[in-house]
């Protein structure tokens, strides 16, 4: 009798210890999207996860220096020759800058570069095709000099195969999120010649400066094209960009807050290029998307999506793929 009593006891509270596993199996909750950052922004800061990648992905300056009122010329590492006339730069109050004056360069050729530096070939949406994009700051101490009125600055470098449709270009930050190129008038005494060896520069504008040339638009036909990424992925911590293969071009994918969507207009169709999305989540993770489309390839009404999967990716491993764009 004892023995069938313990047996009873041990059913029932194998019984209950079933029931309460399978109620526990029912009610535990699913925290696979807890802890998701899903906040688009209104407007990106320098503290953005974004603009923290961006920093990481710059590539160095080259540094030089000259005397600011005998000028002189220089060539970089990267063959880029700066020419600085006696006595062109000023101050901020508009003095003669004077001494030992510093000269910030760099050239960005390779796509891929375009990508790392946040500067996309295009001048108020349309698709641009580069032959260089150059930055020049100089500085006396810690300010940022200009050129004076009337004063210009010369630069020079090589390109296996220059085009004489290139014109001279300027960049225009005021817009720290859509960064747009914007060609010289003909009233200004900037201009471009094309030689057999490359390009040579007249500017009157330091920072950024661009040999490029509008993209022929022989069809007419435009697409939207949006890249399609988990909610998590926001302009917050993400930026897309979309790199065409058989010319040197690249177009932001510019984050809309309201809609949610990453996407560029104005893309002509039956071009090869790469949809890719660089996101940076926590301190240090990282992650890569890049699909390859045709624009227009699968488009609906004018709109074509773009899926994309981005994948854990250290900071390295991105670089090394940009620079096989």
């Amino acid at each position: 009798m004892k023995t069938k009593i313990i047996l009873f006891h041990l059913v029932i509270a194998a019984m209950l210890f079933t029931s309460c596993q399978k109620d526990t199996d029912i009610f535990i909750p699913d925290t696979t999207s807890v802890g998701l950052d899903t906040n688009w922004v209104s407007a990106v800061t320098d503290l953005s996860p974004v603009s923290d990648v961006k920093r990481l992905l710059r590539k160095e300056n080259s540094l030089d220096s000259v005397d600011a009122i005998a000028g002189g010329t220089f060539q970089t590492s990267e063959r880029l020759t700066v020419i600085v006339l006696p006595g062109s730069l000023q101050l901020s109050n508009g003095q003669v800058a004077t001494g030992k004056i510093y000269v910030e360069t760099l050239v960005i050729k390779q796509r891929g570069d375009m990508v790392k530096l946040d500067k996309p070939t295009t001048s108020f949406g349309r698709l641009l095709i580069s032959g260089g994009e150059i930055f020049i700051r100089i500085r006396k101490d810690n300010e940022e000099l200009h050129l004076a009125p009337g004063k210009t600055i010369y630069i020079k470098y090589n390109d296996s195969s220059p085009s004489s449709l290139m014109k001279l270009f300027f960049g225009d930050e005021s817009n720290p999120e859509r960064f747009n190129w914007v060609p010289t008038t003909s009233n200004t005494s900037a201009g471009i010649a094309v030689t057999s060896q490359g390009y040579e520069m007249v500017t009157d504008k330091l920072r950024w400066i661009n040999c490029d040339y509008f993209l022929a638009d022989t069809t007419g036909a435009k697409v939207n094209v949006t890249a399609s990424l988990p909610a998590d992925y926001t302009n917050a911590n993400t930026s897309v960009y979309l790199v065409f293969k058989d010319i040197k071009s690249v177009a932001g994918m510019y984050g809309d807050a309201t809609a949610k969507k990453f996407s560029s207009s104005k893309v002509p169709s039956g071009k090869v290029a790469i949809v890719i999305s660089i996101t940076k989540k926590g301190t240090n993770s990282y992650y890569l998307g890049h699909e390859t489309i045709t624009t227009g390839q699968t488009s609906l009404n004018g709109n074509q999506v773009i899926p994309l999967k981005p994948q854990p990716t250290s900071l390295s491993d991105i670089k090394t793929y940009l620079d096989t764009l």
